[in-house]
């Protein structure tokens, strides 16, 4: 590939550079999420909570969620912390907790999607440069020009590969990401649910 992109016209460079970075960006994201939502999500499991809040063991629910650091144990204890008696105030501090836990997953994720749907664009931009390139080539020579026509048709090639390569990832990601989220989410509300009604 190192001779293809040698032989390649400024243009066709210019858009294998913008996609190389825009790749890089992405798998950096794609990172950054997946830490995150191994930290955020952590270990805690949702049938340990059940567990102590069937039993009404509120300290027990507590103290699991203190050392179980993860979007439910944030959900309990934000519900644990509002006023007992009335489940309208549980529930606004779960929604609240919820919502600031919502942007820390989000971020990032709308770049993934943005990428998704335009990198192949800009590859389709280097493949119609390449075409054009080559039917430049054989508006303007004879003979010889097979060989550059080939050249211009393989840049219009790589710029429409290198395009699905850096959008295929970014929507797998975004979609795999933006699922995981809406579980947690559910999960959630489903844990705020059961602590309102045994209250």
């Amino acid at each position: 590939m190192a001779n293809w992109v040698e032989l390649m016209g400024w243009g066709a460079r210019a858009v294998l550079i913008v996609l190389l970075l825009l790749s890089v960006w992405s798998v950096a994201i794609m990172l950054d999420r997946r830490r995150v939502f191994k930290t955020e999500i952590g270990g805690a499991k949702l049938t340990d909570a059940k567990k102590y809040i069937q039993n009404k063991d509120w300290p027990g629910l507590k103290s699991w969620a203190e050392l179980n650091p993860s979007v439910i144990s944030g959900v309990v204890l934000a519900a644990l912390s509002a006023e007992k008696s009335e489940s309208e105030s549980v529930d606004r501090a779960v929604q609240s907790f919820l919502s600031d836990q919502k942007l820390k997953m989000e971020k990032g994720l709308n770049v993934l999607a943005t990428l998704g749907a335009n990198a192949p664009f800009i590859g389709l931009f280097g493949t119609v440069m390449g075409i054009i390139k080559s039917f430049g080539i054989l508006s303007s020579q004879q003979g010889s020009a097979m060989t550059a026509v080939m050249m211009g048709l393989a840049e219009a090639l790589i710029a429409t590969a290198v395009g699905l390569f850096v959008a295929i990832p970014a929507v797998v990601a975004y979609n795999y990401f933006n699922q995981r989220m809406r579980n947690v989410t559910l999960e959630a509300q489903s844990v705020r649910d059961l602590i309102v009604s045994k209250h």
